[in-house]
């Protein structure tokens, strides 16, 4: 359990998330991330040097990715610190955000900030040597075809997971096409109002398209509406109940946020008044092939650790990669779905790894600050049958 670990209130954001081959297909992640993060300081007040660490979470290569946290923090003006990149799949924000946390209560770092950034569009295409193949020929794999396709140690593709899950505890295809629905209804809520809850923390971004043009994406791109009347349409392998609209779509953006003390905290804080501590962390892996389950024990984890219960919890949001995931969370937590993904989830809004769960941690603060406080629960799953979860508590 964290006793000094707090994120400074509206010290943290969100680009919007593009589709797959879209506005952000041709940008290098390290670099729009660093960009993105540049211009969050610029419109916060805040100087590159108030940070004596760094953490990138990313979990997709790009060009000259072997200097990617270095780079990142040259790029944002501050070349006299560095710091690890962690990528841990659809975890990483979750685990970038323990690091960091963890760096701040052992006083190693003062003020360290997380930045996490994937692009999925045009990933990269690899060449393995094979000595032992036919005349030396290499091995092809496609990172992210491939990553997306097969487990090789659950070995099923993460939608096989999803069905195991769902055999398991019986889930039909009706209860997972409600639940997509119920899950795209959320997302609508924080379009009100010309999307007045998005622009609590997400930050436009600019595109160049030609040396003559630039675009800026201020909004989410390429979230499908979902009814039950499309989704009933849908077809689904033999004996199977998830569909293409009950499962997330790959994305591109990014997200990040400071980590620091309390004193520090207030100092950065858009309002003094109101606190943000990390309160504890979570961590599991499930039975092979069942990685739905996952978010459920690291989030029991997570709240033993802070000693609370989840009736404690005054908001919950979760990476869903499949309608199965939250299915899965309420039957085996017993969470009340009014505080479960309220304004939005990866289900709908996409999935870019690494800063999946960064954007859902932005969006339950501010959930959090709405409603005056309280504690707040985020988990999700990642490859391998893993699940990460962090609690947090907001005070005013």
């Amino acid at each position: 359990m964290f006793q000094n670990a707090f994120i400074p209130y509206k010290g943290y954001w969100s680009s919007p998330f593009c589709k797959w081959q879209g506005s952000f297909q041709n940008e290098d992640s390290v670099q729009l991330g660093a960009a993105t993060a540049k211009k969050f300081m610029e419109l916060r007040g805040y100087t590159p040097d108030i940070f004596d660490g760094i953490v990138f979470g990313s979990t997709i290569p790009q060009r000259w990715w072997f200097y990617d946290a270095p780079q990142v923090a040259t790029l944002l003006g501050n070349p006299n610190i560095s710091g690890p990149r962690i990528a841990q799949a659809c975890a990483t924000s979750t685990v970038s955000v323990n690091y960091a946390a963890c760096c701040v209560e052992m006083n190693s770092h003062k003020n360290v900030l997380v930045v996490a950034s994937d692009r999925m569009s045009n990933g990269p295409n690899l060449l393995w040597p094979n000595p032992a193949g036919p005349g030396g020929k290499p091995e092809f794999e496609s990172w992210i075809m491939d990553g997306f396709g097969w487990d090789p140690t659950a070995e099923t593709s993460p939608t096989g997971t999803a069905e195991n899950v769902a055999r398991k505890y019986g889930f039909t295809r009706e209860a997972s096409d409600a639940m997509a629905v119920n899950r795209y209804n959320k997302y609508t809520e924080a379009l009100k109002n010309g999307r007045e809850f998005q622009k609590r923390y997400m930050i436009p971004v600019e595109v160049k398209l030609s040396r003559k043009k630039t675009i800026t994406i201020e909004a989410d791109e390429g979230v499908t509406p979902c009814t039950s009347e499309g989704l009933a349409r849908l077809k689904t392998q033999p004996d199977c109940i998830v569909t293409f609209g009950a499962q997330t779509h790959p994305a591109d953006g990014n997200a990040g946020m400071i980590i620091t003390s309390s004193e520090n905290a207030r100092e950065l804080s858009a309002d003094g008044n109101i606190e943000i501590r990390i309160m504890a962390y979570g961590y599991a892996r499930v039975e092979k092939g069942h990685m739905p389950e996952a978010p459920t024990p690291a989030s029991k984890l997570a709240l033993e650790n802070a000693g609370l219960r989840v009736r404690d919890l005054a908001a919950v949001k979760t990476h869903n990669p499949f309608a199965v995931n939250d299915l899965a969370m309420v039957k085996l937590l017993g969470i009340d779905d009014a505080i479960l993904n309220n304004y939005g989830s990866s289900l709908v809004f996409g999935h870019p790894q690494g800063p999946t769960t960064m954007r859902l941690l932005v969006e339950l603060i501010e959930e959090l600050v709405i409603k005056g406080g309280g504690y707040g629960l985020l988990a999700g799953c990642a490859a391998g049958d893993t699940g990460a979860a962090l609690l947090i508590k907001v005070n005013g």
